[in-house]
């Protein structure tokens, strides 16, 4: 496929996701972000539990995203909203007005070869596209069952300047997801959007 092809796709998903975030942000200037929700274990519980926010979970796999709106139905959170999405075009995506308050990045493939580093998720481009935006002191929250990617996230954060590494990195609502049953050892980290 041709850089030219590749761009006019990329250029249709930002438009068809641009007309469904304009329809989910009617309203709300505010959302909470899953970056990989998978099946919605956790952002359903969440959204179920915190009514008043709006709750935006992205997946690039569709059976994933039928799957997490069944359980926030099941859950009767009407305020989570599932997207087949890429984190950055969902970005370029949202209404001008948007922004971002609590960003969840849970297990996201943690490309252990060295050669692969540069499809990591974590990187400073990808801070700064979520900083522009996130509200002044949004929370970004980071789970790995990878240490030596949890590491790297460490340095990411610490050197990039949209962000500021927070001492307590306890999420604001803990529950089981489908990954922390089977990868039970993991490391967190949370941040500051400055």
């Amino acid at each position: 496929m041709s850089i030219e092809i590749a761009l006019e796709h990329r250029a249709e998903r930002v438009a068809n996701l641009r007309a469904a975030c304009a329809e989910i942000f009617s309203g709300h200037p505010e959302a909470t972000l899953e970056i990989g929700c998978g099946k919605g274990h956790y952002l359903s519980a969440y959204a179920a539990a915190n009514p008043s926010e709006l709750c935006v979970g992205l997946d690039l796999i569709s059976e994933r995203v039928r799957d997490s709106e069944r359980r926030a139905k099941n859950l009767g959170a009407q305020n989570a909203r599932f997207l087949k999405a890429e984190a950055s075009e969902f970005l370029d995506a949202l209404p001008a007005a948007a922004r971002l308050a609590k960003i969840f990045i849970f297990f996201p493939d943690p490309w252990p070869k060295a050669k692969h580093h540069k499809r990591r998720l974590i990187n400073n481009a990808f801070l700064d596209a979520l900083r522009e935006r996130s509200k002044a002191g949004a929370k970004l929250y980071f789970r790995t069952d990878h240490d030596e990617y949890f590491e790297w996230a460490l340095e990411i954060f610490g050197a990039n300047s949209s962000w500021k590494l927070m001492k307590d990195n306890a999420l604001p609502m803990e529950t089981v997801s489908q990954f922390q049953r089977i990868l039970p050892n993991f490391s967190t980290l949370a941040a500051e959007a400055v």
